[in-house]
């Protein structure tokens, strides 16, 4: 008999990496999406934060101001940065309509009080027009110059308790923005 001559087992080649397998474009995909979105939202809450500690500085310059010479304009700002705190963490389409007395219901409501529709908050609505009709009378009774109307704009404003308005403030821009801060 003849022997045979077996030859070694081929074995085939090593797979490649190259090209790759459908499920790893997948993962691959899903991974960019991800990091993607992550950086998106950083790049969101890093804005947020920026424009919360922007107007945060500004409630307290003129809440000194306030302490100092309690004024008209000083509590239109403050409620003009009122407004931008609540359109900065609530829909713009909820907040951004309100006046009188349904946006003192809507700091009551996000704020957890009835402070602002029953309290010290009632100023916010109260004094521009308080304060118009108070200059109205006093820059028709004045008869001198420009200079001396100018003197009447800071007119003290009726109503207004500095000691309860203030704490009011801090405390709904605290819970407003502590409350939020996941967004």
């Amino acid at each position: 008999m003849k022997s045979l001559q077996l030859q070694d087992i081929h074995l085939p080649e090593s797979a490649s990496i190259w090209p790759l397998a459908p499920g790893w474009w997948i993962l691959l995909a899903l991974i960019v999406a991800i990091v993607l979105w992550f950086v998106f939202k950083s790049i969101k809450r890093a804005k947020q934060k920026k424009r919360q500690r922007k107007i945060l500085s500004k409630f307290k310059a003129l809440e000194k101001k306030l302490k100092a010479n309690p004024s008209n304009t000083t509590i239109a700002e403050i409620n003009t940065l009122l407004r931008q705190l609540a359109i900065t963490y609530y829909p713009r389409s909820k907040v951004a309509s309100l006046t009188g007395a349904d946006w003192l219901h809507f700091l009551d409501e996000t704020g957890g009080t009835h402070e602002f529709s029953r309290g010290a908050g009632r100023i916010l609505i109260e004094a521009p027009y308080q304060l118009d009709k108070q200059l109205d009378k006093q820059l028709n009774k004045q008869t001198s110059k420009e200079s001396d109307k100018s003197k009447h704009k800071n007119h003290v404003i009726e109503n207004l308790n500095i000691n309860e308005f203030i704490p009011l403030i801090q405390s709904w821009a605290k819970k407003t923005v502590k409350g939020n801060s996941h967004e």
